[in-house]
């Protein structure tokens, strides 16, 4: 299954409500890609992480290596975030999460079968916590009340400064959030969530996992299908470096040897389905089926998730936590602050404190080939010696809050030049260290490069101050902020981070797709929202409020609007969508283009063409290539622009979209013709598009030409004759429908309506039996058109005419069959033909059958008298016949 490590999973995402509506549950690539902007270093981090996982995985095979089998049991704390009595679940339904977790992963759980053989005890429990991160007594549950319905999925819950529950130490707590509701913006759309985890190498501060109220636990307020607690379940697989079963791509790779491949995700419980050669595993806690249908982890899953517990491992300090055991007596070197200090370890009846943040040590243990010689940053310019570690906080400099500064450093070596790492920290919060997101400022991998040099910005909420800054360069590695390493220098600053000036400058709101749509009585409204974007806040599309309401079984116009203001109070200009519900009517269109030719190739928008109702999402302008790998065109058929379907999440399986031509008056023309370009490249269940024609203003319409499936990675010729429609005023629609696959994206471009006729046949060749054709081939042949399929040719009419019909098959075309020698003295009469393996039948003059079979090289006619016969051959369901002279 894919081979790119995700850092959080935003799993579950489901419309509510649950049970009535379809769901999407994974948006795992998408906040990759939001991480890896946060983090330039998650990488890395989580490779190393990925080597070190399938190390352990290999030294399972040696039985001297194996991970301990005892028991290792995790401390858990759960923070519950609410707004009424309801989100505030109980005690009972919290323990009742506790209780399925232990079942699944201990493999007592009662629905526990013996389907899969390899299906494994984990020998991993869970425990609500009993010591809290001061050594005090706890239940393991904290609650907050909220105003907040919507917690999103940028971690805002795990944030007090963001209203939400800042987590318990996470090297020695398994934080577990539970909030009223969680959504996500995709493509315009908004998509619930069920929750989402994050995986081993993340930042300490955003560690655990995050779930809606009523899908934790099986009892209380809990919602089928999610209500048997396996939600849960799956993410904490996450949690612990498990991937999704199918590996998030077609037939993938989920580093398990013992699951088998999947083709995609399982929705309900599709027990015995096939894909990709083999048996689906539906029970599997890291598929998508319901709570019902799970009911297993594998060995070789087993195996993963304890090498991350293991010495070594990603989660190792986890594993020794010791947070579920009885309450210790507070001393002064139990590394926390309890009892009577003030402070950790001083203070009260031990050693008073010292005042100030206290940051870790960090240092290199030699400089004799390599330091830092030079800081440059603000009005910071401080060129230095060899030292192992260097405190310059007595040098400072401002910084802006909301402005962007420039670090360099600049290397010295004193012989031979080596790679080296660098990163840079500041204490935004000032609370003694730099693992709060953000605080890594700037880090660059190992090169010879100098000096290294980046820029960064000072959040707005920063706290306003002195704080400490730390730059640190490391040999043939990127240094963490309390690491010793062996070869290079830490060096720690002073900055001063002032207010910068005050914004007044508005957000800007996008509107997704097109700003009138056009609907009939009885047709469905699908809002397609807006983005929304500022200088400071950066995205704020989840802010936006929408106002105004459609009643589309009533005529009119009517008008929605969407409003969003920043943190400073600035608001947006105010963006609006008109939508015009019609009366469903059974006469022509009106305002029709009466003027021909007519043509659209989409090069400045969507022309008169707009976006139909009653669909699931919009047809898109683009130029060169789709997002989608292996789909699509790569550029226009004419010009620059073209419209096509994205057919990525969540616009599959089987989702519509429909773009509407403008009227067009035929009522003086005798004959009419259609023309486009159409281009279909994906997977074979890619979908089908139609083009349809209305008379009646669109209440009803009437299919003429349709496609559907993989039709090759270049643009296709459509020709449909309208003459049928001369006469009458008409609309067009291109009714596209997506398949069960990602890889559906399909286009159009250069349309043209023409007042003439047009032939199909027009520039073909006509078949040449010499020559191999290939499918999709087309030859004219006997007056009708015909195109190569996979073991037949299909007709598709007669010539003269644009319309393509489907008028049956037939295997062969152009038949040839010649028989020599003729008289055949011998025992052969061979048969040359441009068609293998011809069924034959020999007759006699009688009319008597002598001889059966069917032609590789040639007829055996030794047992035949002397005589006239005759060689019939079946050819497309006709006979054709050939005599012969036997002396």
């Amino acid at each position: 299954m894919k081979k790119a490590i995700t850092l959080s999973v935003l799993c579950f995402l489901f419309a509510f409500s649950m049970q009535a509506q379809n769901y999407e549950r994974c948006a795992a690539m998408e906040n990759l890609e939001y991480r890896k902007n946060l983090d330039p270093t998650l990488e890395n981090r989580m490779a190393e992480i990925e080597a070190f996982t399938q190390q352990r995985v290999l030294e399972q095979g040696n039985s001297q290596n194996k991970i301990s089998g005892s028991i290792i049991t995790i401390p858990v704390v759960v923070h519950v975030l609410y707004r009424n009595a309801t989100e505030n679940i109980s005690l009972a339904q919290i323990q009742s999460q506790l209780d399925v977790l232990n079942e699944d992963f201990r493999r007592t759980n009662p629905d526990a079968d013996n389907s899969w053989s390899q299906a494994a005890d984990t020998q991993i429990e869970f425990c609500l916590s009993t010591v809290d991160a001061n050594g005090n007594a706890t239940t393991g549950i904290t609650r907050k009340q909220t105003t907040r319905q919507d917690w999103n999925a940028n971690d805002d819950a795990k944030r007090a400064s963001s209203g939400g529950i800042d987590p318990w130490n996470t090297s020695e707590y398994l934080n577990m959030w539970v909030v009223p509701k969680m959504t996500t913006v995709s493509q315009g759309q908004t998509i619930n969530l069920l929750g989402y985890a994050q995986f081993p190498g993340g930042a300490a501060a955003t560690d655990g996992i995050i779930m809606i109220y009523n899908a934790f636990g099986r009892t209380g307020a809990v919602t089928a299908p999610f209500d048997g607690g396996r939600t849960t379940t799956h993410e904490i697989g996450h949690y612990f470096n498990l991937r999704h079963i199918w590996g998030d791509s077609n037939c993938g790779n989920d580093f398990v040897s013992d699951t088998p491949t999947h083709q995609t995700s399982n929705s309900g419980c599709p027990i015995g389905q096939t894909s990709c050669s083999s048996t689906d595993m539906p029970q599997n806690y890291m598929d998508y089926t319901n709570d019902s249908c799970m009911n297993l982890f594998t060995q070789g899953q087993k195996t993963r998730m304890r090498a991350v517990l293991d010495a070594g491992g990603a989660r190792r300090t986890l594993a020794l936590s010791d947070k579920c055991g009885a309450v210790a007596q507070p001393t002064c070197t139990d590394g926390i602050q309890n009892g009577t200090e003030t402070g950790v370890d001083c203070g009260g009846s031990c050693t008073p404190c010292t005042t100030g943040p206290q940051y870790c040590a960090s240092q290199g243990n030699s400089v004799s080939d390599e330091y830092i010689s030079r800081v440059k940053v603000g009005s910071i310019d401080n060129a230095s010696g060899a030292q192992l570690y260097s405190d310059f906080t007595s040098i400072s400099t401002n910084l802006t809050k909301g402005t962007s500064s420039t670090i360099t450093i600049t290397p010295t070596w004193t012989g031979s030049t080596y790679a080296e790492g660098y990163a840079v920290w500041i204490d935004y919060n000032k609370d003694g260290d730099f693992t709060d997101s953000g605080e890594q400022v700037f880090s660059k991998a190992a090169s010879q490069t100098t000096p290294a040099s980046g820029s960064f910005t000072v959040p707005t909420g920063a706290s306003s101050g002195e704080t400490r800054m730390r730059v640190s360069m490391k040999y043939n590695g990127v240094p963490t902020s309390c690491e010793t390493f062996s070869y290079g220098e830490v060096e720690d600053y002073t900055v001063n981070i002032i207010a910068g000036v005050a914004d007044t400058v508005k957000p800007v709101i996008t509107r997704t797709g097109s700003a009138t749509i056009n609907l009939t009585v009885g047709d469905t409204y699908s809002e397609l929202g807006a983005t929304a974007t500022d200088n400071i806040d950066g995205n704020l599309t989840s802010s936006i409020v929408t106002s105004g309401t459609v009643n589309t079984n009533s005529a009119g116009t009517y008008t929605r609007n969407y409003n969003v203001s920043d943190a400073a109070g600035n608001a947006a200009n105010q963006v609006s969508r008109s939508i015009v519900v019609s009366p469903a009517s059974t006469s022509g269109c009106s305002g029709a283009i009466s003027s021909f030719p007519y043509s659209e190739g989409f090069e400045s928008g969507f022309g008169a063409w707009t976006q139909g109702g009653g669909d699931d999402f919009d047809w898109t302008r683009n130029s060169g290539t789709t997002p989608s790998s292996n789909t699509g065109p790569s550029s226009a058929a004419a010009g620059s622009q073209y419209v096509y379907m994205e057919s990525s999440a969540p616009n599959y399986s089987t989702k519509r979209a429909i773009l509407v031509s403008p009227c067009f008056n035929l009522t003086g023309q005798n004959q009419a013709t259609l023309s486009f370009k159409y281009h279909m490249y994906g997977a074979a269940a890619m979908g089908s598009l139609e083009l349809a024609v209305s008379t009646n203003n669109g209440s009803s319409w009437s299919a003429v030409w349709t496609n559907s499936g993989n039709q090759g990675n270049s643009w296709q010729d459509a020709s449909v004759d309208l003459s049928s429609y001369a006469g009458s005023n008409v609309q067009l629609r291109l009714d596209g429908t997506t398949g069960t696959t990602w890889q559906g994206d399909m286009a159009v471009d250069a349309i043209s309506l023409t007042n003439g006729s047009a032939d199909k046949c027009a520039g073909v060749s006509a078949y040449n039996s010499s020559q191999s054709y290939s499918v999709g081939d087309r030859v004219t042949y006997n007056g009708s058109l015909y195109e190569r399929g996979a073991s037949s040719w299909s007709n598709l009419g007669t010539c003269g005419t644009a319309r393509v019909l489907n008028e049956g098959t037939v295997e062969h075309l152009g038949v040839e069959i010649s028989v020599f020698p003729n008289p055949v003295k011998g025992n052969m009469l061979y048969v040359k033909s441009n068609i293998e393996n011809l069924p034959f039948t020999v007759v006699n003059m009688l009319g008597q059958q002598v001889a059966k079979g069917t032609v590789t090289h040639g007829v055996n006619v030794t047992n035949l008298e002397t005589g006239m016969y005759m060689i019939q051959f079946n050819v497309n369901n006709t006979i054709e016949t050939r005599k012969f002279i036997k002396q």
